[in-house]
């Protein structure tokens, strides 16, 4: 899979990039806002994470400030290493969709499709975990499927705006899963 969306996004530009990276983001957005908006101290993260979300959907937003926005992300205290790591489901999954956001925002701030590749990495690897722990899921395949459609929908197959409706559904039945 990392090759043909590797070859896509290579081919296809800063658009498909863009598409792909705020796909990504956007469906493990949900576990993030969902868990992390109950903690009052944390609505000053949730709101950046909506904000950056909304930039990254933004064709006309080329995130010249990728740097400062890396570093704000990167300041979430899921990103902060610990002595123990992460062991609690909730706070590994936040931390997946909290790295998943920083790859799409180097995706389209740098222009590297590597950092691309990277983000959807980071789902497939979340939702295989999740799988793992959630009997008769297939949240592994359903993502390999949202990126495929990721790639159709940068080749003009979607409306974005509904692409970015669907993503988000998507994101709600994850953050259920990560619930139970």
């Amino acid at each position: 899979m990392e090759d043909d969306v590797k070859a896509c996004l290579e081919s296809g530009g800063a658009e498909s990039m863009r598409m792909y990276s705020a796909a990504c983001a956007e469906r493990m957005a949900q576990i993030f806002i969902g868990h992390r908006s109950a903690d009052t101290d944390r609505q000053e993260d949730v709101d950046l994470y909506v904000e950056i979300l909304q930039r990254l959907w933004n064709p006309d937003d080329a995130m010249a400030d990728f740097a400062d926005v890396v570093s704000r992300i990167e300041a979430f205290p899921e990103m902060q290493p610990t002595d123990t790591g992460l062991t609690d489901s909730v706070d590994i999954h936040c931390f997946y969709s909290a790295l998943t956001l920083r790859h799409a925002v180097l995706a389209v701030g740098t222009g590297d499709s590597a950092e691309a590749v990277n983000c959807g990495h980071v789902a497939l690897t979340s939702m295989f975990q999740l799988e793992q722990n959630t009997e008769g899921a297939d949240f592994y395949e359903d993502e390999k499927a949202w990126q495929r459609r990721s790639i159709d929908s940068v080749e003009g197959a979607n409306d974005a705006g509904r692409f970015r409706a669907d993503c988000a559904a998507a994101g709600l039945g994850r953050l259920e899963a990560v619930r139970s």
